[in-house]
């Protein structure tokens, strides 16, 4: 599965919880009904109401960051490293 780096969570509808800096795992990836890149992630929710009353499913994908496969090794190492000293 892909992962992703929150860049931007600025302005999200109510329902949406995702916080600049965490990593994500994406499920699926696809173009809405508007044509805009989404990921639904599976450590948030996603769908939801805006305030509007419109209904809302997944994440823009230009709100991430994809992690190359090096830098998630490279995190990983550095927790353990925390964790072992």
């Amino acid at each position: 599965m892909k992962k992703v780096i929150c860049i931007n969570d600025k302005n999200l509808p109510p329902g949406a919880k995702v916080i600049e800096g965490k990593e994500y795992t994406v499920i699926e990836e696809y173009a809405n009904a508007l044509d805009q890149r989404v990921y639904l992630l599976k450590e948030a929710p996603n769908s939801g109401v805006t305030k509007w009353g419109m209904r809302w499913q997944g994440y823009s994908t230009t709100r991430f960051k994809e992690l190359e496969r090096g830098n998630e090794f490279r995190v990983v190492m550095q927790e353990e490293n925390l964790v072992l000293n």
